[in-house]
């Protein structure tokens, strides 16, 4: 792959989540005051600033919220939280015990602290706790949950088991530009990781095809915001790649769905293509610290590929940790700018190009430096212009020592295995050999 993957503008990037992680540590130091109905209201102002008014009673003490196609009723009475979503009803014949069976598989293996409970053919997911247990981390969490289950399971089991809703959603669907949109940019971008995807198995780096498939269905994900079944399929299609089989098994799976996908028509894909209410969001509710954390290891990974001018490794590590970021969290507005921002100037550039521009953002959130612009850093440089003979020659001397390291018989034989080991699929020995290779630089350079 010499130029990376296309960058298809996401659909709602008019009007994206606000992630506003203020609030929730206002959520937090008002239940660590004691002040429990207040943290349970900053909580829902934290999810969403209009939910309160639009969906609670005037006391504050009764919620009746959407959430997809189900509903979620929240109570405080006395000095209890209650929280109860309808989920679907049963149907009178035919798949009935079938689907009962699935319920108390979810109930044991899916749900945390919530719980099925039927009442005559309906099912419920209620949940209770007292007000001095109910911290806002959990809450979230059960919240989360419920609405995750709701999503997941509610159309499987309607043409599965033939149950009913209890509550049909209301949704707005995509505008038809929107739609010819998105059905653009996945045949643009399926179509250039197909290609990729045949150069890579050609030479059986079964490695590179896992990244490269895993990152164009996290990227889907991402510009055409799916619901329904469309998205049930694409998360399957994520999990499965993580699945105890060989690389070339995983990626031969995952180019027989991107095929299927690409090949469904328009009016298909448009039926799970709308704008719908949503309680919670099923990402986890990230802090800077979060995404540092999820991103320090391919950035250490790149920093070593780039160092050995292996450009084509770190472009499409630094790409499947960007999307894969981007799928598994909401994360703060500055974050999401310097992510988003970087991942539209590598739309197609060369690998090296790309790599750089990746790595500087990835560079600038570990360093917690969200604000800097092109501007600034311009204006930062023409103020050292008068250390420049200095800084060149610190820079010189560091590049010596650098080239000398990168010639070592040790680097380079830990450079071929890392090679083999990306090609053979091995990430785990992929990672190892990245670590060590980024000790060994270390030391020998500030040695």
């Amino acid at each position: 792959m010499k130029n990376t993957l296309p960058f298809i503008t996401p659909v709602d990037s008019a009007k994206p989540r606000q992630v506003k992680r203020e609030i929730y540590e206002q959520s937090l130091e008002l239940f660590d005051a004691g002040k429990y109905i207040e943290a349970f209201h900053r909580l829902l102002d934290y999810l969403n600033d209009q939910l309160r008014a639009k969906y609670g009673n005037a006391e504050g003490t009764k919620f009746k919220i959407p959430h997809g196609s189900i509903v979620v009723d929240i109570a405080i009475e006395q000095d209890t939280l209650h929280i109860d979503a309808d989920f679907l009803n049963l149907p009178q014949k035919g798949g009935r015990v079938a689907m009962l069976r699935q319920i108390a598989d979810i109930n044991i293996n899916r749900l945390l602290l919530a719980k099925f409970v039927k009442q005559g053919d309906r099912l419920k997911m209620q949940y209770s706790t007292p007000l001095p247990q109910s911290h806002p981390h959990k809450i979230y969490g059960v919240l989360q949950n419920i609405c995750y289950v709701g999503d997941r399971y509610d159309d499987e089991f309607c043409s599965r088991f033939g149950a009913t809703r209890c509550y049909e959603p209301q949704v707005k669907p995509y505008p038809p530009e929107v739609i010819d949109h998105v059905y653009d940019g996945l045949q643009q971008l399926g179509k250039a990781t197909l290609e990729a995807l045949n150069e890579y198995n050609a030479i059986r780096a079964y490695g590179y095809s896992w990244n490269l498939l895993d990152t164009t269905f996290y990227q889907i994900a991402f510009f055409a915001n799916p619901q329904g079944q469309f998205y049930n399929e694409l998360e399957k299609a994520i999990d499965d790649m993580d699945d105890e089989l060989p690389t070339e098994e995983l990626v031969s799976k995952g180019m027989a769905f991107l095929n299927k996908l690409l090949a469904t028509p328009k009016e298909k894909l448009a039926q799970d293509l709308y704008y719908i209410d949503k309680l919670v969001s099923n990402r986890r509710s990230a802090s800077l610290q979060n995404i540092q954390e999820v991103l320090k290891a391919v950035y250490e990974e790149a920093n070593a590929a780039m160092q050995a001018k292996d450009f084509e490794r770190s472009a499409v590590r630094l790409l499947y940790i960007l999307y894969e970021t981007l799928f598994y969290n909401d994360i703060p507005d500055d974050i999401k700018s310097v992510i988003v921002s970087a991942l539209e100037a590598a739309n197609g550039q060369p690998v090296e190009q790309a790599s750089n521009l990746l790595y500087d953002a990835i560079d600038r959130i570990m360093d917690d430096n969200l604000t800097a612009t092109p501007a600034a850093t311009q204006q930062s440089d023409n103020a050292a212009t008068k250390d420049e003979p200095v800084a060149k020659a610190a820079v010189a001397d560091l590049q010596k020592k650098l080239m000398e390291n990168m010639a070592g018989s040790d680097i380079m034989e830990l450079q071929q295995k890392m090679t083999e080991a990306m090609a053979r699929g091995d990430m785990a020995e992929y990672m190892r050999l990245a670590g060590e290779l980024q000790q060994k630089m270390m030391s020998k350079l500030f040695s």
